[in-house]
């Protein structure tokens, strides 16, 4: 289900922000082809007036004609004879006209009045481009006399031209205000194409971006409303499986308790079946406190997993014990259920005599056994040995829990106290990888610390610290 639900919610923010996206940058597109329509249309109105007999701005066409008319005969002469010539003398003649336009233009001046007369942007930045120059020699065939390598010529958006003049340095279709072409159907002419273009490219982003507010802020809205209601869904499905997985654990723990009682009273009650009479009164009331002491633990067993909803109001009752007294009770009993082949063994009981704890009995009996299990389990020794001895510092107590098992490498160190976990080596044991989960989860209620210590095929030492309670 997780796995699916992963990638299926990418794939949905990608195809979201997808669509956002597409919608903000067509709105974009829109409003940068539409901005400051009326501006443009005045400034077009304005300078076509201007230049109803003139071309590129007031005493232009007088220069190109000054200098382009006596050169038709040459041009003419070259074009017929040499190719090569007629290139060099059309870029030396370029270069002379258009010097001469740049130097003696008036746009400057002209523009300005433009954008106050018309109470324009005074934002704003212009440029004055040439896009084409051809002569006629017959009035019908027009010929390119601006070289393409010429240094005067820019290319931006795929379009050469030739500034004369301006500081617009952005040419684009979205701010051209005019495009003109003017010719002379005549032989020995010319033909001109020149363009006024206008913009505000300062602020020009930012206007649109203002224009946008409305569209962005539904389109910003949209997209936190989705990923909120995504989350709090992911919130509460998180949730959800949270409790699923506690109750799951806790009934999984429980039942994965339930075999030692069991075959405690079991192996209890075959014990009495096998014995000969007579008996003594104390060998039997040993055994039947024995089996006393599993039924309650069996009760208490299936009271909380009967009592599985009340988990999250589960508070941990803890009573004082003695040490010693307790860990000889569970050794014992635990005794009972173990096969010839292992021995537990208790070093040094006098470090814990008459030392108290409080703690949950239940819960460190079941804590206690599960270490055992582990021990028993995961050993192929042929005696397989479990040593608990005490350690004691300041006031804190340790109960060492030893065994002569297959170890764990350090990376299953890492691990060991994870829910479920089981190594390799566990693939065919039985168990739910529950105990040491387990015991982790008893340890940090109490508040006790653990520590374990282990080497691959030398065995490992758990060691539970516990508070001492002093007299």
């Amino acid at each position: 289900m997780k796995k699916k639900h992963i990638p299926i919610s990418i794939i949905s923010f990608i195809i979201l922000f997808g669509v956002q996206y597409m919608l903000i940058f067509n709105t974009f597109s829109l409003r940068n082809s539409q901005y400051q329509v009326q501006e443009r249309k005045t400034l077009d109105s304005a300078y076509r007036s201007l230049l109803s007999n003139d071309k590129l701005y007031p005493g232009a066409q007088a220069i190109i004609d000054s200098i382009i008319k006596p050169k038709y005969a040459e041009f003419e002469k070259l074009y017929t004879s040499s190719s090569d010539q007629f290139n060099r003398f059309s870029e030396e003649f370029c270069d002379t006209l258009l010097t001469e336009l740049r130097r003696r233009s008036i746009m400057d001046s002209v523009f300005r009045a433009l954008v106050i007369e018309n109470q324009l942007d005074k934002n704003l930045e212009y440029a004055l481009l040439i896009t084409d120059l051809q002569i006629t020699f017959d009035g019908k065939k027009y010929i390119d006399i601006v070289p393409s390598n010429s240094s005067y010529i820019r290319t931006q958006h795929k379009k050469s031209f030739v500034i004369i003049d301006g500081n617009l340095s952005e040419i684009n279709p979205q701010n051209l205000i005019t495009g003109l072409t003017v010719s002379t159907p005549l032989a020995h002419s010319y033909k001109i194409n020149f363009s006024l273009h206008a913009d505000d490219l300062d602020s020009r982003f930012q206007k649109i971006i203002k224009q946008m507010a409305p569209t962005l802020l539904l389109s910003f809205t949209s997209i936190i409303l989705v990923v909120g209601l995504y989350y709090l869904t992911y919130r509460n499905w998180i949730r959800q499986k949270k409790m699923t997985e506690m109750t799951s654990d806790f009934l999984n723990s429980i039942t994965h308790e339930f075999n030692t009682p069991i075959t405690t009273i079991a192996v209890a009650n075959k014990t009495l079946q096998n014995m000969e009479l007579p008996v003594s009164m104390d060998k039997k009331q040993e055994i039947t406190n024995i089996v006393q002491r599993q039924i309650v633990r069996l009760q208490k067993l299936i009271k909380q997993a009967l009592n599985i909803t009340q988990l999250n109001k589960y508070e941990l009752q803890k009573e004082e014990y003695v040490l010693d007294e307790l860990l000889t009770e569970i050794v014992n009993d635990y005794k009972l259920s173990l096969s010839g082949n292992t021995e537990i063994l208790i070093d040094n009981p006098e470090v814990i005599k008459k030392i108290k704890i409080k703690l949950n009995k239940f819960l460190f009996i079941t804590t206690i056994y599960n270490i055992f299990d582990n021990a028993i389990k995961y050993n192929i020794s042929e005696l397989k040995v479990i040593q608990v001895s005490f350690t004691k510092k300041e006031n804190k107590v340790a109960i060492c829990i030893q065994d002569n098992g297959i170890g764990l490498s350090d990376k299953q160190r890492k691990s060991i106290f994870q829910k479920f976990y089981r190594g390799s080596s566990s693939n065919k044991l039985p168990g739910l990888g529950l105990g040491l989960f387990y015991v982790m989860k008893v340890a940090e209620a109490h508040e006790w610390n653990l520590e374990l210590e282990s080497e691959i095929n030398k065995g490992s030492k758990f060691y539970v610290w516990m508070d001492v309670i002093h007299p």
